[in-house]
């Protein structure tokens, strides 16, 4: 099986006064769709992790927040 030259990363980022810190990462494809998704006990789909995630940290309100797609260079090669 062939490895990607990339890995593709859904970031969730707070700013507290210092900076853009990296909080939560999620695996994406290379359009940048997020992979995992939240399914209920019937195993329907309810959205994505991301999502839900960002959401609540936008609504803890502990500082400044935004979702980045970031591509990095895969290291097995």
């Amino acid at each position: 099986m062939k490895t990607n030259k990339y890995n593709y990363i859904l970031v969730i980022q707070q700013n507290y006064g210092y900076g853009w810190e990296d909080v939560s990462e999620y695996e994406a494809t290379s359009n940048g769709a997020p992979k995992e998704f939240i399914k209920d006990a019937n195993g329907v789909s309810k959205g994505s992790l991301y999502r839900h995630d960002l959401k609540e940290y936008i609504f803890s309100k502990t500082g400044a927040t935004r979702g980045i797609f970031r591509k990095e260079l895969n290291k097995t090669n």
